[in-house]
């Protein structure tokens, strides 16, 4: 190594070939359909498994960025970096796709409810004290 020159094993290349100060890489800041189809589907199944059970309504300033629930599925679904959760929710349909889910996933708790109702319910009461 000549003077000046850094060691290629102690340089590490960040996004788009850039090298980074203090060897450490970054994250690319272009986030790939594949990656983008990923979060959506893991932030879907984050509000369906573990989100629902505590919180079954949201309210719009929740589902804003920096909101509770923006926060939450951002770090259940392990996004880095305020950018990157910034850009899932509000261009790429993160929000969206939480508020749909949460809908979906209530509307199907409704649905249960009244089939078990009506299961319930398909019966004839004697009111001399049995059923025929």
């Amino acid at each position: 190594m000549g003077a000046g020159q850094e060691c290629p094993a102690h340089t590490a290349v960040g996004a788009g070939g850039v090298p980074n100060q203090g060897g450490l890489r970054t994250l690319p800041q272009d986030i790939s359909k594949q990656t983008m189809d990923d979060w959506k589907d893991s932030a879907a199944e984050y509000v369906r498994s573990d989100l629902f059970s505590h919180k079954q309504f949201v309210f719009d300033d929740e589902l804003e960025v920096n909101g509770s629930i923006q926060k939450l599925v951002c770090n259940g679904i392990n996004i880095a970096g305020a950018e990157r959760a910034r850009l899932f929710w509000e261009e790429k349909g993160g929000k969206v796709i939480v508020r749909n889910t949460f809908r979906r996933k209530r509307q199907a708790a409704q649905n249960a409810m009244k089939l078990a109702f009506r299961g319930n319910l398909n019966f004839t009461y004697n009111f001399n004290g049995g059923m025929w």
